[in-house]
């Protein structure tokens, strides 16, 4: 009874979703049920952002939290100059890195990575770049198609995220930094984005592309996904 009340006190008092079940129980859909050893602050996992791909670590232990469901818990120690709230990105190094693009699309746990260039220009040997693991909250209600952010689009394991090369930052450093896969659109794991210049035949409605970006087309009709004009194949007359 003791042990009841004591929980319930610890629910009440943390912000927003930041809420700690014991195994199986609790029925909150912004419940995490997070084991002891997660709350080791001398090792916190590194988490993959998926704006951009790099691994980053924040500040120890504590689970995690969905903006969504409340206020969440800053992190940092006192020397940081702004604290963040810890995002809710799948985790690096985990069985998801290991995995071949089939194997990767086979598992809802994990999410395809490919190049948007390669995957557009249809040129280069293979498209797939990495298998990651999907955000810790998933949402399989989102539309793969119209996401313009790579968080969301790391929400819905049916989504593949297409990244493109970033221009390396300058440095004089010796130690140069690393350069990153900037996300470029989203869209539905196995169909291909298409091209903005091949021709549409198939009686579906144009989708409705933001201005710079192009319709892809696939096989005679539109993939849904709204292809970046810098990332277009060539022009037929170029």
């Amino acid at each position: 009874m003791h042990r009841l009340v004591a929980l319930a006190l610890v629910t009440l008092t943390l912000p927003g979703c930041f809420l700690f079940f014991e195994h199986g129980k609790g029925g909150d859909d912004c419940a995490i049920d997070v084991p002891t050893s997660d709350f080791d602050e001398s090792a916190p996992q590194a988490q993959r952002n998926p704006e951009v791909l790099t691994c980053e670590t924040f500040g120890g232990g504590g689970g995690t939290c969905d903006p969504n469901c409340g206020p969440c818990p800053l992190t940092g120690g006192q020397e940081d100059s702004a604290l963040a709230p810890i995002p809710s990105w799948g985790v690096c190094g985990g069985f998801c890195d290991t995995l071949d693009e089939a194997s990767c699309a086979a598992d809802d746990t994990c999410r395809v990575i490919k190049d948007a260039r390669c995957a557009v220009a249809g040129t280069c040997e293979t498209d797939f770049v990495m298998c990651v693991a999907t955000d810790q909250f998933v949402d399989t209600s989102i539309d793969c198609t119209i996401i313009t952010d790579g968080q969301r689009c790391s929400q819905n394991p049916a989504c593949t995220a297409f990244h493109r090369e970033s221009t390396c930052p300058r440095h004089e450093s010796p130690v140069p930094p690393p350069c990153t896969l900037d996300f470029a659109f989203c869209g539905d794991e196995g169909i291909a984005p298409g091209k903005c210049f091949e021709p549409a035949i198939c009686d579906v409605p144009t989708p409705e592309c933001p201005i710079g970006s192009t319709a892809g087309v696939t096989d005679g009709c539109f993939s849904g996904v709204c292809i970046p004009n810098d990332l277009c194949e060539l022009a037929p007359n170029e």
